[in-house]
């Protein structure tokens, strides 16, 4: 069993997963509210397999949760990292599961301060960064990177650090992203080499990157940044001490004002340490060429850089056609309330106007939803005689049961001006 307190002690989630493993059956994830902990009096609940651990994330004000799900082994053996998942659950009683659209580990989970998104880091590398809403629905999709985490800023900025570098490497990584998430915009793109520790301001307009122990033994210092990029401040730490952590210090909510988003560039320093060359090489013989090299082929631009999704994923296209039924559901309400006084077919080669009787164009649909079925039926079957009608004049020999079709127009003519009047 596993529980996870809300900070202000309001509600609790309690997942079962250990002994359902062993048995087939689903693990849960059940939100009460104290001090009710009946099993019949919860919330929400959601049920889940292959799961031997679970990690909660409350948003700010405890009205959701997400449950990362993981099992350290994929008994599959599609995947070194186990098996992971992400579930939603909400203070309303509303659960969903967050559809990924790249498959692989769960790098990093992360809530907006206002609790009305939250911003996922996924996928085997180059992994992705998405950003969902409390539906559970895509937003936002800030392309794919390296080495994954994210940092997010009250409301205004979302800063997304994709490569952070490897534990067991002795270079650490860097390379930052820092995006105004209010109008999904990239403002800058930096370097933060050997980078191990990094947080925003409480004033929302700085952030620190450090160079800490025990991750890293040598070059150990801090710097401040400015949201736009530019670095203000160096305190590098001599070679015979460490530096363990940075905090900023905390200030009451309210007392410090939201920032406004600028994109000009402010006045800072250089660094002390020399930049590494980001010239890329290449052998004498692919010099003066144009390269189109991609050290990844599944990479990814972020959503408002994409001309075309030529391959969407599985989500997306299940997303796309859910979207897209609804919108043909509403037209076809919008339009159902009266009967047109024609239809028009694009055929092959021409456009076929089919003209109803006025007595029939201008009576509106029955209260009756099984009469407005068959008049729909009818009028249906009255466009394909039309349809065969303009084939027939035009020379083309119709089959048998074609010519029966055309037969049967005056009855059905009939059929309708009796349902409609």
């Amino acid at each position: 069993m596993d529980i996870g307190f809300l900070s202000l002690g309001v509600y609790l989630v309690c997942t079962l997963s250990k002994s359902s493993r062993k048995s087939g059956q689903p693990s849960f994830g059940k939100l009460f509210q104290y001090p009710k902990f009946e099993n019949t009096s919860f919330i929400a609940s959601k049920s889940f397999f292959q799961a031997d651990r679970v990690d909660m994330f409350w948003n700010k004000v405890g009205s959701a949760v997400l449950l990362m799900t993981s099992m350290e082994v994929d008994k599959s053996g599609s995947s070194y990292y186990g098996k992971q998942a992400l579930h939603a659950l909400t203070c309303k009683g509303e659960t969903a599961i967050v559809l990924l659209s790249k498959e692989g580990p769960i790098y990093s989970v992360e809530w907006s301060p206002k609790c009305a998104e939250f911003c996922v880091v996924y996928g085997f590398i180059p992994a992705k960064a998405t950003l969902f809403n409390l539906k559970c629905e895509p937003v936002f999709d800030f392309g794919t990177g390296s080495q994954p985490s994210q940092h997010l800023l009250p409301g205004v900025f979302l800063l997304v650090s994709f490569n952070t570098g490897d534990k067991g490497s002795k270079k650490q990584g860097g390379n930052v992203e820092l995006w105004d998430i209010n109008h999904r915009k990239l403002i800058n793109k930096m370097d933060a080499p050997d980078t191990t520790l990094l947080a925003w301001s409480p004033d929302g307009e700085h952030f620190i990157t450090a160079t800490t122990s025990p991750r890293l033994r040598i070059g150990n210092g801090f710097k401040i940044w400015h949201y736009s990029g530019t670095l203000l401040y160096e305190r590098p730490w001599n070679k015979q001490e460490e530096l363990w952590e940075v905090l900023w210090q905390t200030f009451p909510k309210g007392a410090l004002k939201e920032p406004h988003v600028s994109y000009k560039p402010v006045e800072g320093i250089l660094p002390s340490q020399p930049q590494a060359s980001k010239q890329v090489y290449r052998p004498p013989s692919a010099r003066g060429r144009e390269s189109n090299f991609k050290l990844h082929d599944d990479e990814e631009l972020p959503s408002n850089a994409r001309i075309g999704d030529a391959n969407p994923s599985k989500a997306a296209l299940k997303q796309k056609k859910k979207r897209e039924a609804k919108k043909a559901k509403k037209e076809q309400d919008a339009t159902s309330n009266s009967v047109p006084s024609s239809v028009t077919l694009n055929g092959d080669s021409s456009s076929i106007v089919i003209k109803l009787p006025p007595a029939i164009a201008e009576a509106e649909l029955t209260d009756d939803p099984e009469k407005n079925k068959k008049i729909k039926k009818i009028k249906s079957k009255l466009v394909e005689i039309s349809r065969l009608k303009e084939q027939r004049a035009s020379g083309r020999q119709l089959e048998l049961n074609q010519m029966e079709k055309i037969k049967k127009e005056d009855e059905l003519l009939k059929e309708l001006q009796g349902l409609v009047l």
